[in-house]
């Protein structure tokens, strides 16, 4: 039976309520839980927390509500789940009479603050839970019994208080809660986790306010002491910012209007202070008030690194750095979101644009399962359309960029994972958005989106988006089009439809934006060429062109999409030299540039003026490090090392966990030689410069390349 008869409850109040039973246990052996706290619960058993979870369950579009407010209008029908989670705890009880505590927090089932994107509750936070103890069930019901935690406020935008004075009251009967309308799934993501503490130095410190720096842009909390021996009443605050602005004070405005701030208020007491049920993201923070000895604790999804990377070049090394840490500064209650303080939303621009890059750095199989089941969820059965958001929860962008996830994320998984039942599940999923797509263009070119939304195409570009947005939404449903065909071949279905329609776009593009005399796409603009040549457009010399404009100005004009598409088909026409000057650079619009500014994460934009300082989304180029530079290429029917060949030696070492097992190459320079060092779990075909090797399984090889040719091996 389980927690799928449980009875919903609610308490009525504006706090975190505490939520009550006592069980009597003969012989805990085997005891365990099924609980759905919404938003998110921490369970306590005779005082004692239960898992080290924080934040769960896993976010998803739990049920029905009120979307007339929208900022972003949509007509669409949704799917709705709910996800539980299930804790052994024979641990954690004794024979006899046992207390269970459930916190509940709001999380993003009752977020009122934030209303940018519209008004977009749930209602009031519920529980339901079902106790697996001696063959019996123990389901919650309005037997329970609720009332006030410290906890008075708390808002995963604005912040968190807590009041130790407050009076929680006397404990009373919860009420009858609606069952929401999501079926309950096993919540199988991994949990965030507190991942390491960091020790803070103090940058400021006046009679009223001190400022920390943590050393790096990251998301999670800060805990410290707050003393005893003041009067009840006194407020401690703290405050969060990604920069510092001028002398010693906090720029705030890249995380939005609402300033990340949490409030304690003291009884008197010594009291450890932390939030339960807000992160945030930040790299300095000031607080105000009484306290002692602050940490930063570093919190994301409790995914595990796959992979490593250094180099000879300081650049390199930022990026593959900046991008681990801005992916898991987003992934928070199992998505993938655009960034942690301002918007914290699952955009499906941004997290199909570094799917492959994440796939490849972190073991996060799991997570962009479920973020998958998500945005299906989210895709209207009858037009077929993809919100911008998934779980769904409003904001803009377009059609192509960013409906595009319904097909990028089950190829990239089946690329990763080789698994076909990922790409047969969501099969018709993909078909409905192409379809969704040809009734939104006209001669063959993608057009329009919903009606009195947005149709966004290149985003973030140094400059004004220049670039056609029907040539970039055309572009990503011809990309969709070919991984389409590629994923029914791997079914045994006939990919013949999909490459014809591929072809019938091709030619519309080509009508539509291709000048002969100049022999340039879209003349030319924000790697517009790249663009085109990646979807088997243009020729040789127009690759020859696009390399010499970047070869001589080696900065970004390119946006979010653009960025990744002009390092990849650099590297794959055999301009190596000219995407790695890219990668290199230190302009102003680049990599580079944002290192020598001592950006710890990646900015939302080159020039960031107001915007983010933790978006992950042009991390998605980094991928190409290990692609080329070091030459692994990770497909669904295998692993090869193809390393890029370059006219100036760089220096690369890196190493990764594929489903086949674990894979290192090393690159190293002499004189006049270039050396490859690989070692691997399973056997690998090396090829460079036209010679072909294959290295045995667990063997340790160096092969050494002259001038011109493959030299010796060893």
């Amino acid at each position: 039976m389980g927690i799928q008869n449980a009875h919903w409850v609610y308490a009525k109040t504006d706090a975190a309520p505490v939520i009550r039973k006592n069980i009597t246990v003969q012989d805990p052996a085997g005891a365990w839980i099924e609980i759905c706290g919404l938003g998110f619960f921490e369970l306590y058993i005779e005082g004692k927390k239960v898992s080290e979870d924080r934040f769960v369950p896993s976010f998803s579009d739990y049920g029905k509500r009120d979307l007339s407010t929208l900022t972003y209008p949509t007509r669409d029908h949704f799917r709705y789940r709910l996800y539980y989670r299930r804790y052994e705890i024979e641990s954690y009880l004794h024979c006899g009479e046992n207390t269970v505590e459930i916190l509940l927090g709001n999380g993003w089932f009752c977020q009122t603050e934030r209303t940018a994107e519209g008004h977009l509750s749930y209602g009031t936070p519920r529980l339901a839970f079902c106790i697996g103890l001696a063959g019996e069930e123990i389901l919650s019901d309005e037997t329970l019994k609720w009332k006030d935690s410290f906890i008075v406020f708390h808002n995963l935008f604005a912040g968190e208080t807590q009041d130790f004075t407050h009076d929680g009251g006397a404990w009373r009967p919860v009420l009858p809660a609606d069952r929401p309308d999501g079926g309950l799934y096993p919540d199988l993501c991994p949990a965030d986790r507190e991942v390491r503490k960091i020790v803070p130095s103090r940058v400021f410190c006046d009679d009223s306010r001190t400022i920390w720096d943590a050393g790096e842009n990251l998301s999670g909390t800060v805990s410290f002491m707050m003393p005893g021996g003041y009067p009840a009443g006194t407020e401690t605050i703290v405050r969060y910012a990604e920069k510092l602005s001028g002398e010693n004070t906090l720029y705030t405005n890249s995380a939005g209007s609402l300033v990340q701030t949490d409030r304690y208020i003291g009884d008197g007491t010594k009291r450890r202070c932390e939030t339960h049920f807000v992160w945030h993201g930040f790299r300095y923070f000031e607080i105000t008030g009484p306290h002692e000895h602050p940490e930063v604790h570093v919190i994301h999804s409790g995914v595990s690194l796959h992979s490593s990377f250094s180099s000879d070049r300081p650049v390199l090394e930022w990026l593959y750095a900046a991008t681990i840490r801005s992916l898991l500064s987003n992934l928070h209650s199992g998505v993938i979101s655009d960034c942690p303080h301002r918007e914290r939303l699952g955009y499906t621009g941004d997290g199909q644009l570094t799917c492959d890059t994440a796939l490849t750095f972190l073991g996060a199989e799991s997570l962009y399962e479920k973020w998958l089941c998500d945005i299906a969820d989210g895709q209207d059965p009858e037009t077929g359309h993809v919100q911008h958001t998934a779980p769904f929860y409003g904001g803009g962008g377009g059609p192509g960029g960013w409906g595009c996830a319904m097909v990028t994320v089950p190829y990239f998984l089946f690329q990763h994972t080789g698994k076909l039942d990922i790409i047969r599940r969501f099969y018709p999923n993909m078909e409905k958005w192409i379809s969704y797509m040809e009734t939104h263009s006209e001669n063959g070119l993608v057009v329009r989106e919903e009606e009195g939304g947005w149709c966004l195409g290149e985003w973030c570009t140094p400059e004004k988006e220049e670039i056609p947005v029907p040539f970039v939404n055309t572009y990503f449903f011809i990309k969709s089009l070919e991984r389409l065909a590629e994923m029914a071949d791997a079914l045994g279905y006939d990919p013949t439809p999909y490459m014809k329609k591929a072809d019938t776009a091709r030619m519309a593009v080509k009508s539509a934006y291709y000048d002969e005399k100049t022999d340039t796409y879209c003349a030319g603009v924000q790697g517009a060429d790249a663009f085109a040549l990646d979807i088997g457009l243009g020729n040789e010399s127009m690759a020859a062109v696009l390399a010499s404009k970047y070869d001589s100005d080696p900065e970004f004009d390119t946006g979010i999409f653009g960025t990744d598409i002009l390092i990849r088909v650099l590297f794959e026409r055999g301009y190596g030299d000219t995407a790695m000057k890219l990668l290199c650079s230190e302009a102003p619009n680049s990599f580079g540039g944002q290192m020598l500014r001592g950006e710890t994460t990646l900015c939302e934009r080159w020039n960031v003026r107001w915007a983010s300082h933790n978006h992950h989304m042009f991390g998605a180029c980094a991928v190409t490090l290990f692609r080329y530079l070091l030459g692994i290429r990770e497909r669904s029917d295998g692993v090869s090392v193809c390393p890029a060949d370059f006219s100036s030696p760089v220096a690369a070492r890196g190493n990764v966990v594929t489903r086949f097992g674990n894979l290192s190459v090393e690159r190293r320079n002499g004189e006049d030689v270039v050396f490859f060092d690989v070692l691997s779990d399973f056997e690998v075909r090396f090829c460079f410069r036209g010679h072909e090797e294959w290295i045995p399984a667990g063997k340790s090889v160096t092969l050494t390349f002259g001038k011109e040719s493959f030299f010796s091996k060893s």
